[in-house]
């Protein structure tokens, strides 16, 4: 995988830095919403799909990730995650295979295309407004409470973030708690669109003060307990 991490840093960084240059990628209507630096496994059981995750690994290219909240009309969302490709899933027999996917950049929908088996778009990369900068005071209680949640669940939860192929800045604390938060796909959504790095960070917070002392609580009971004791996260 480190080899792929350095090719998608290296590529991705250099679409980055063209600022607000457009790009046509496909499209994968998603159930959940993936943020930058979050892994995210893609199955190929929707037409097209399979097609999909061929283009992108032949032409080394990545695939935009959009929420979509209601499967029956395919209405999508209009703010994603560009994400690429990390690695092949044996496919079982089929001809084609599952893949790992990890989100980089957020963008907004510019045009959706239909003239391919699966959709694409015209994408623009959207970075979130670093100005004015988050106080130095809520960047610290952020992170506070993002060790502090991590470390509750550690022993529970699978590893599901690779954080070292996000840019840096001010807004990458608060784009992995969106990540690790067990918030309703609405909610994500609505962090995923927040244009500003300092409106992002104090959501977020918000959130943390609830779920970590939950988390916590949830770390140090035996199992025995939690057969008796309903405790959710949600």
């Amino acid at each position: 995988m480190g080899k792929l991490s350095n090719f998608i840093c290296q590529y991705g960084q250099d679409e980055y830095n063209t600022g607000m240059k457009t790009l046509r990628v496909p499209i994968y209507p998603s159930p959940e919403i993936v943020f930058p630096g979050q892994l995210y496994p893609i199955f190929p059981d929707k037409q097209g799909v399979d097609w999909l995750l061929r283009v992108c690994r032949e032409q080394r290219q990545p695939l935009g990730v959009v929420w979509v909240s209601d499967v029956t009309c395919g209405a999508v969302a209009n703010v994603g995650t560009l994400a690429y490709l990390l690695d092949d899933i044996p496919g079982n027999g089929r001809d084609f295979a599952n893949a790992l996917v990890v989100g980089q950049y957020r963008f907004q929908m510019l045009q959706i295309h239909q003239d391919q088996i699966y959709l694409e778009a015209t994408v623009q990369l959207w970075p979130w407004i670093e100005e004015p900068r988050p106080d130095w005071m809520l960047v610290e209680q952020v992170g506070h409470y993002l060790r502090r949640y991590v470390e509750a669940l550690a022993s529970v939860w699978p590893a599901a973030l690779l954080p070292e192929i996000l840019r840096p800045g001010v807004s990458t604390l608060g784009v992995l708690g969106a990540a690790l938060l067990p918030l309703a796909a609405e909610e994500k959504q609505r962090l995923l669109e927040m244009p500003t790095a300092r409106g992002l960070l104090s959501a977020v917070l918000d959130y943390m003060r609830v779920y970590v002392p939950l988390a916590e609580r949830l770390a140090t009971m035996s199992p025995k307990a939690m057969l008796h004791e309903r405790v959710s996260l949600n």
